[in-house]
């Protein structure tokens, strides 16, 4: 079994010292890189390394680790993996930033400003581009909301526009409390998981199962 997994936020460059970037420590995607690396897998992480020293816990020893800091890192060395390798199923946790700025400045913005004026643009959709290298693969996206209310309606939105065949659907304010999500598939069946551990059980055994009948 051959494994992609992503974690950890893209990084956007605003000057030469300042970044913009989420709250996120890629501590799922970490979590299923160690899961999937003992249980016999072949794994490769695509990750910040920032969230390495975050989750030093985990123990990553035999996973290859590619890392990335900013958003056109990411970009370039997940397209390269995916053209040099095939994956049975790709889990997309990274938080990839949904916005860049329309410029970054050179150098460092002088503080003491009385007011600063950023503009933002969406990012390109690196999910669209997965599916277009990997047509194959499993592919497992991930979806915040900030509330429960609405959830599911958007995942599934989500995972139909992205051609994704599950997606994890996360409500923040779950989160504060211990972990729980939801895996929606295509047919829009949805399980309610309360663990990172029970997330990783039921796409193990999807994986497993979708390649053992291909090999039939």
């Amino acid at each position: 079994m051959k494994i992609l997994i992503t974690a950890g936020p893209t990084w956007i460059k605003l000057d030469s010292v300042r970044i913009l970037t989420t709250i996120f420590t890629g501590n799922t995607g970490a979590y299923c890189a160690k899961y999937f690396k003992d249980r016999g897998a072949r794994v490769t992480l695509l990750v910040n390394p920032h969230c390495l020293a975050v989750n030093r816990k985990i123990h990553l020893r035999g996973i290859k680790i590619i890392p990335f800091h900013y958003f056109e890192e990411f970009k370039t060395r997940i397209t390269r993996e995916l053209k040099q390798s095939h994956f049975d199923a790709i889990i997309h946790s990274a938080a990839v930033s949904d916005y860049t700025f329309t410029r970054a400045f050179a150098g460092k913005i002088p503080s003491g400003k009385s007011a600063l004026t950023l503009h933002l643009k969406p990012s390109q959709k690196i999910i669209t581009l997965m599916r277009l290298r990997a047509p194959d693969s499993i592919l497992v996206q991930f979806k915040l909301e900030i509330k429960r209310k609405g959830l599911i309606e958007k995942a599934y939105r989500s995972l139909k526009g992205n051609k994704s065949d599950f997606v994890v659907a996360n409500a923040l304010e779950d989160l504060k409390t211990g972990y729980k999500a939801f895996l929606l598939d295509r047919s829009k069946r949805c399980i309610a998981l309360d663990s990172k551990k029970a997330l990783c059980d039921i796409l193990y055994r999807i994986i497993l199962n979708t390649r053992t009948r291909e090999k039939r």
